[in-house]
């Protein structure tokens, strides 16, 4: 039978229960103590000993202690026998227990109304012995009848008188039947009159003592399964060891407390359950701390608030206690099981300190958090660290605290920490500051906001160029407010700021002025009417090069001329400016050079360029470049990587944030991503929790957002909404310079495809023969390819032998997405050509090369154009459908029914060795080793095949 949560891990304890069963049995007598803290299991290993005990004839007695009760005499005597004598005085026992010495303690257990006994808490001596000596005789004749198991909880509270008896019986249990269990919580470090009773009871010859463990975290596992009915992850068993250090009863309660808020046992849940104070062991921890002194309270409001920089330098500051009364103060939380042994102090969960912060009132917070800031501020702390105290306390704190949090928010974005650092400066904010310093503050606020996608940014960044006398920050600030403006849609003003940046810094040759140089002829190009802006001559000679490239792609330039650009322009190595943006010219040089079919350089630019933002804190390039690596990874085919990438861009990124020029381009791969996997659902969904589905700017940036939903309107069956959308984005696209060469494989079948299914064949032909040419005069296969297998879809004439020469053009690429649509286009074309044999060499490649990298929409298309060409399709588990010959289906499937080779000779009219020709072709397209193995993998598809007479 499973044992309850609260007894696992206690097989120990349950063979001293055994054993000490059997020993009383005997008439040894014996004594057994369990000592642990409260929830460890005292009480249930106590009801269990009950219940056995009870089941081998013991008469069981039983008592609890309690703090409130302790203070009253004979109060746990009374609980192990009123019941007992006042049923044998109503005549229902044999009044044979009172005989004898037992007769000593009549009045103890006289319940006569006029009888009088408040005198009993001033015993003399003798009394005491008398009456202690008259409760063991009871015992002994209790024994007369069956052996006797007398049971006391909670013994710590017990009364004295109530302990000078168990003392007093444990000294005399040889050769009785008696069996005294006690549980109590560890001696506190102080004196106390019990305790030493209590001890003294332990030391007998006849004593056994179990100290109780915490549960090990196997345990806990099994402990939190049984509560959630789910297996946890790893990370949420030790973080439930951490806050309850294997405590069963707070165990049992975390979990419960986790199933109440819906919080199932998975990593992502690990941050949430820190935060959990269940109820009951919340309630005990306020019970403790209600125990406790002043001076140890106010040490405990220190720990709580200082956290992990507990120091008892820190903590004495905080508590305003002297060095003595401190550590007087931290017994009292040691002796209570609120703090740890050693030094900094911390507490023994982190519930413990959740409750006594929470405890606290605001202006008991607020003067503690402003001496942790003080104390760790002169200890030359971590300015983040003295940040977040000072972020704690109210208004009017020192002018040093107002350096420490800008000091604390320019570490944090180094850290990639955008949000920590706008708390930090919204709190500096809060305090008065004269013009000047006001002005650097909200330029660093915004500045720090822009980072955080926080539309704040655009107000703050204005508001500081407006009241900054000093015309460096009011340069510097410009060239923020520029992206902030564009982040914000709006264009056209953040490319006139750019431009009033740029004039500043003229005559300047720092990082400031670089940076303007830098982002006004990107924001220019981005803009309408600015993508045929002139490469100036004031730029670094790499950016050069990269708007040179950017220049001879807009001017229709063949594709060598602009390789050649990208690829100078980070011949010398991927260097970034000093200061952070978004498109520094590594990166356009790297999506010029996958505009140019060099997709591998473009790609290990774009990683060298994450690696290095990453390092410096330059979370603007890192975003930016990390959006166009997603596109190369898309491009590749490699749509698992893709997603991964994209999501991570738009993780921080809601409705309301700053749309940086990374997260629509981010958000136009994860639409692809989802329309490949046959997600298109999802990927709406995505449109709209993000807030990318209503009316998007006319900026480049948008126009890859833009063309992906249009083709998600169309898979979604809206095709006017999506070809409306699609064929809107490409007119602005071409007018502005923008159409760059791969949105051919971006929007150009699905365009073609609606325009043909709502009955403009010839606008569809047109579409794509004007697209043939554009990238016939550009010059890069892959956009050519795709151009060309959309012709062969909407034209009768030359149909193979375009989809062929889309084909050759995709051999020595690595785009694997678009070498499997076109092997599945040029299969089916085979097909419907009457040459079906022809036809399945391609359709089975295109379907294994969808497979390979997940596109379920590409592999779907091909399964349904191998079924039409004749051939079954065997399929692994979940996964790849493989096409078999039908040969090799009618011997697999002899041989998965148990049939012999010769077996399957015989049926099929064919050698052996033809059936072991055709076994080997089966296991080596289903990936096995054996026969026996076939029944599992194979699975034939039961769609009706059409056969050739």
């Amino acid at each position: 039978m499973r044992r309850e949560s609260r007894l696992l891990e206690r097989d120990r304890e349950f063979g001293f229960v055994q054993l000490a069963l059997q020993q009383a049995m005997s008439g040894d007598g014996a004594v057994l103590a369990f000592e642990g803290a409260g929830g460890l299991g005292k009480t249930s290993l106590l009801q269990s000993l009950r219940g056995t005990a009870e089941g081998e004839g013991f008469m069981v007695l039983h008592a609890r202690g309690s703090e409130l009760e302790r203070d009253f005499p004979w109060t746990v005597v009374r609980q192990l026998f009123e019941r007992l004598l006042a049923a044998d005085a109503a005549g229902t026992g044999d009044g044979a227990v009172l005989t004898g010495p037992a007769a000593l303690i009549r009045t103890l257990f006289d319940y006569d109304q006029g009888h009088h006994h408040g005198g009993l808490a001033s015993l003399g001596e003798d009394e005491l012995y008398a009456a202690v000596h008259g409760l063991y005789w009871l015992c002994c004749n209790l024994t007369a009848r069956r052996p006797l198991l007398l049971v006391i909880d909670d013994a710590q509270w017990a009364d004295r008188f109530s302990l000078h008896f168990i003392s007093y019986l444990i000294n005399r249990l040889e050769g009785e039947s008696v069996l005294v269990a006690l549980a109590h919580a560890p001696a506190p470090s102080s004196h106390d009159a019990a305790q030493d009773l209590i001890m003294s009871a332990r030391t007998s010859p006849l004593a056994t003592v179990a100290r109780l463990a915490p549960l090990s975290a196997d345990a806990a596992r099994e402990v939190i399964s049984a509560q959630l009915g789910v297996a946890p992850h790893e990370s949420v068993v030790n973080r439930c060891m951490e806050i309850t250090e294997g405590n069963p009863l707070h165990l049992i309660e975390l979990a419960k407390e986790m199933s109440v808020r819906g919080l199932l046992p998975t990593a992502s849940a690990v941050p949430r359950i820190r935060l959990l104070s269940p109820t009951s062991i919340a309630w005990d921890v306020r019970r403790s701390i209600g125990r406790l002194p002043e001076a140890a309270v106010t040490l405990a409001h220190a720990t709580a608030v200082l956290d992990t920089d507990a120091a008892p330098q820190h903590s004495v500051d905080v508590a305003g206690l002297d060095d003595n009364r401190a550590d007087e103060a931290a017994k009292y939380l040691r002796d209570a099981g609120l703090l740890r042994a050693g030094t900094p102090y911390a507490f023994r969960s982190s519930v413990a300190r959740h409750v006594v912060y929470a405890d606290m009132t605001t202006q008991q917070r607020h003067l503690a958090h402003r001496r942790a800031a003080a104390s760790l501020h002169a200890a030359d702390a971590d300015s983040a660290t003295v940040a977040e105290h000072i972020c704690r306390t109210g208004p009017g704190v020192p002018p040093w605290a107002v350096r420490v949090l800008r000091s604390a928010s320019s570490q944090a974005v180094r850290t990639g920490q955008p949000a920590t650092a706008v708390r930090y400066l919204r709190r500096a904010l809060a305090e008065p500051a004269p013009g000047t310093s006001r002005a650097h503050l909200l330029a660093q606020l915004g500045s720090a906001e822009l980072l955080a996608r926080d539309r704040a940014a655009v107000g703050h960044l204005a508001e500081a160029v407006h009241h900054s006398p000093e015309r460096e920050v009011s340069r510097a600030v410009r060239s923020d407010l520029a992206l902030a403006l564009a982040a914000t849609g709006r264009y056209a003003e953040a490319a006139d700021v750019a431009r009033q940046a740029r004039g500043a810094a003229v005559e300047r040759d720092d990082a400031v002025a670089t940076r303007a140089r830098l982002i006004e002829p990107v924001l220019s190009r981005m803009a309408r009417g600015g993508a045929r802006t002139t490469v100036a001559s004031d730029l670094p000679s790499g950016a050069t090069r990269a708007h040179a490239a950017v220049q001879a792609w807009s001017r229709g330039l063949p594709v060598g001329r602009v390789a050649r650009f990208a690829g100078a322009a980070v011949a010398d190595g991927v260097r970034l400016p000093d200061q952070d943006m978004e498109l520094p010219p590594v990166s356009l040089a790297a999506w010029m050079l996958a505009q140019c079919d060099d997709l591998p350089a473009a790609e290990q630019v774009l990683a060298q360029v994450v690696r290095q933002a990453s390092r410096d804190g330059r979370l603007l390039t890192q975003t930016t470049a990390e959006s166009m690596r997603a596109r190369v990874l898309l491009d590749t085919g490699r749509l698992t990587e893709a997603e991964t990438v994209a999501r991570s861009v738009l993780r921080d990124h809601h409705a309301t944030s700053l749309t940086l020029v990374g997260v629509p381009v981010a958000a136009a791969v994860l639409v692809h991503c989802l329309i490949e996997t046959d997600r298109s659902a999802e990927a709406e969904q995505l449109l709209k929790a993000t807030g990318l589905a209503g009316t998007l700017p006319d900026a480049a940036p948008f126009v890859p957002l833009r063309l992906a939903r249009g083709r998600l309107s169309i898979r979604l069956a809206r095709d006017d909404d999506g070809l409306q959308e699609l064929l809107a984005c490409r007119a602005l696209a071409l007018a502005e310079g923008w159409l760059y060469p791969s949105a051919t494989a971006e929007y150009l079948t699905d365009a073609a495809r609606a325009l043909a299914v709502t009955g403009s064949v010839r606008a569809a032909r047109d579409l794509v023969l004007e697209e043939v040419n554009r990238c016939r005069a550009f010059g890069a296969a892959r956009p050519l390819a795709v151009a060309l297998r959309t012709l062969a879809g909407v034209t009768g004439d030359k149909g193979l032998a375009r989809l062929e020469d889309a084909d050759r053009l995709l051999v020595d690429l690595p785009d694997a997405l678009e070498r499997a649509r076109t092997l599945v286009e040029l299969g089916s074309a085979l097909r419907r050509a009457g040459h079906r044999v022809q036809a399945r060499q391609p359709l089975t490649a295109g379907l294994e090369l969808a497979h390979s990298i997940g596109a379920a929409t590409v592999a779907g298309a091909a399964r349904s154009e191998l079924r039409l060409a004749g051939t079954r399709l065997a399929r692994i588990g979940g996964g790849l459908c493989t096409a078999l010959t039908p040969a090799e289906e009618r011997v697999a499937q002899k041989a998965a029914e148990g049939l012999s080779n010769k077996e399957i000779s015989r049926e099929l009219y064919v050698s052996v060795k033809t059936v072991e020709w055709h076994l080997g072709q089966v296991y080596a397209k289903l990936g096995i080793a054996k026969r026996s193995e076939l029944p599992r993998v194979l699975v034939l598809d039961e769609a009706p095949v059409r056969r050739s007479s």
